[in-house]
């Protein structure tokens, strides 16, 4: 099997790709920085060079002009206006001067000379100016020529002075002088004129690779971009698209939607292998789902078939209670008058525990519809229904701050009629009894309570009232089936809600209901 770059990094870990991606751009990163610093760094060298041999070059030039021209000076000076005593300085003057134009001659050739840089000298041959070169060495062999025929000049001049020649024969000698120190100045401005074309050529030497050093971080900052870019796109194609969509497909199973399926991620990463284990625990999550059903039918098969059964023997022992109650009411025995009526009693409370076992059952397993209703009203209805009722008429206060309720409307009043009767039936005894339905709002939910002051509970146990069939006090004290509280959590979990109690005994409960806004 032929190899494959893109092939071998997609079979690549999640962490290895983003390890080999940053590396790639760190390389690059170093790559452009190194290459900006050789490109500034040879810049740097040509505007070293150009203090270092250009610039003392002229200088040099300049300084043999005006030894030239002192010496032209001193010529003058000896042949037109110096007697025969003052002669001798002069002459030896001028001898020096001869000595010191030499010795600038040869600081020039070498130091400053082209020929004696190669990186100078390689760049006149890569543009082609090699020719200046050759005319800086024409010019520095003239004023070689030229510092030579000066001293044959000067010895003239001195043999002439030393001799009774005429005044005419020695100022023959000054043009002569003359032409040599013209050709000679011209020669030094050769040099000057071609370390200045050399300058100008170091110059565009500079820029050219200025610009190869912006075109090549141009460049550099390009792949840059690319890799950038790539890195970009396939980390959104193979993590973030794959993501989104088995994010996607995770909140339709949430939702219970289990006609989704997660679409396989190709390669070897984490996202592959997320996509497999969300495929096999869709796969495992529809299997018990599939069971779940089984026995949820089954169970409510059977429950219903309990109660059934159930309630008839129950209408039987009741019924016939009833009968047994009048007729040994009439025979005025006690005894068997109490037995039956505990027969009775005892049938009824199975009765009502089997129709509660039933509600709790169906609210289970039941759909809740959920919409806006106005929560007001219906806890005005409820009022109006249990105060209808025979009895002690306790003081109830409402004060809810909102007016409306997001949720299954008939499961609410359920719980809420459930906390009303438990209001009423744990208040009875006292003297005066007080229920408050009160409520509050905060940024995430809206809160109702329904509060006594009843004979309370301690705190340890508020958590055991809401389980199912579970009693705080004998059946004789205070009626109840032990599954209204029960139903009022279960509501609460169906809406995804809270509910809990704050209680001390004698001190009267509050129990709450939290609704997500």
């Amino acid at each position: 099997m032929p190899y494959s770059p893109v092939g071998w990094f997609s079979r690549r870990s999640l962490g290895q790709k983003l390890a080999v991606s940053f590396g790639l751009i760190l390389l690059l990163l170093a790559g452009s920085l190194s290459a900006i610093l050789v490109y500034l760094s040879r810049v740097n060298s040509y505007v070293d060079r150009h203090q270092r041999i250009t610039v003392p070059a002229i200088v040099t030039a300049a300084e043999m002009l005006q030894v030239v021209s002192q010496l032209e000076a001193d010529v003058h000076r000896l042949l037109q206006h110096e007697t025969k005593g003052s002669q001798k300085p002069t002459l030896d003057r001028l001898g020096r001067l001869e000595s010191q134009l030499a010795t600038a001659l040869d600081t020039y050739g070498g130091t400053h000379a082209a020929r004696t840089h190669p990186i100078l000298f390689g760049m006149l041959t890569q543009h082609g100016r090699v020719e200046l070169a050759d005319r800086e060495d024409a010019a520095i062999e003239a004023i070689t020529q030229g510092i030579a025929a000066l001293e044959s000049q000067r010895r003239r001049i001195a043999e002439a002075l030393g001799t009774e020649r005429p005044q005419n024969l020695v100022m023959t000698l000054e043009p002569a002088y003359d032409e040599v120190a013209a050709r000679l100045e011209s020669s030094i401005g050769t040099l000057i004129e071609v370390h200045r074309l050399i300058d100008v050529e170091m110059k565009i030497e500079g820029d050219r690779l200025v610009e190869q050093a912006r075109l090549l971080t141009l460049l550099l900052v390009c792949l840059l971009g690319l890799l950038i870019l790539g890195t970009y796109l396939r980390m959104k194609r193979q993590v973030a698209t794959p993501l989104r969509q088995l994010a996607g497909t995770a909140d339709r199973v949430a939702h219970h939607d289990f006609t989704a399926q997660f679409v396989p991620v190709p390669g070897r990463d984490e996202v592959s292998r997320l996509a497999d284990s969300l495929a096999t625990m869709l796969a495992s999550l529809r299997e018990h789902g599939s069971a779940l059903m089984r026995k949820t039918k089954d169970l409510e098969a059977f429950t219903y078939s309990v109660a059934h059964d159930l309630k008839g023997p129950l209408r039987e022992i009741e019924g016939f209670s009833s009968l047994l109650e009048k007729r040994f009411a009439e025979s005025g025995d006690p005894q068997v008058t109490h037995q039956i009526k505990i027969i009775h009693k005892s049938a009824l409370r199975l009765s009502h525990m089997i129709d509660a076992l039933l509600k709790y059952s169906r609210l289970g397993q039941q759909t809740l519809p959920r919409s806006r209703f106005n929560v007001l009203e219906m806890i005005s209805s409820l009022l109006v229904d249990r105060q209808s009722q025979a009895g002690t008429k306790p003081k109830i206060t409402v004060s809810v701050p909102f007016p409306d309720l997001y949720g299954e409307p008939i499961s609410i009043r359920q719980a809420l009629t459930n906390l009303l009767d438990n209001a009423l039936k744990f208040s009875r005894t006292d003297p005066s009894p007080a229920i408050t339905i009160g409520g509050q709002q905060t940024d995430t939910e809206r809160i109702i309570w329904v509060r006594d002051n009843g004979i309370g509970f301690d705190a340890d146990q508020r958590d055991k009232i809401f389980g199912l069939f579970e009693r705080l006090h004998a059946p004789d004290d205070y009626e109840g089936t032990g599954v209204g509280l029960a139903i009022v959590k279960l509501v609460m979990e169906r809406h995804g809600g809270r509910v809990w109690a704050e209680s001390s005994p004698g001190k009267g409960a509050t129990f709450y209901l939290a609704f997500q806004q």
